[in-house]
């Protein structure tokens, strides 16, 4: 695992014998909101709210990230690539000019992209 990619991103490896290498990314920062719900899962930090879904995408790649450690139901290797500051469009950029792709290479990856 590495740790501090634009500050706070995260990247895990899990592999599984010889092949190919692929990255599965999701964003994973907060808002600078405060939370008016009154939701079981309702944010505990004053100021900072998951609004638009983050912390499901987050969760999402980590389940992904147990059935694949768990079942091992692939070959190569999957680099879990967990971003920060997707919102100002400036955590991926960095990410990759801190070397992403240089210390975990893919041959293929899958991004979820908001198009405007």
């Amino acid at each position: 695992m590495c740790q501090g990619l634009a500050t706070t991103g995260v990247v895990g490896t899990i592999t599984n014998g010889e092949g190919g290498s692929i990255g599965l990314r999701q964003d994973m920062d907060a808002l600078d909101m405060e939370e008016q719900t009154e939701v079981d899962y309702a944010s505990l930090i004053p100021g900072k709210m998951h609004a638009c879904g983050h912390d499901g995408h987050t969760e999402m790649l980590l389940g992904a990230a147990k059935y694949l450690a768990q079942t091992k139901a692939f070959r190569g290797t999957v680099q879990l690539i967990f971003q920060p500051v997707e919102e100002m469009a400036g955590g991926g950029r960095v990410m990759v000019e801190e070397g992403l792709f240089d210390k975990f290479p893919v041959t293929a990856s899958l991004w979820h992209a908001q198009l405007a």
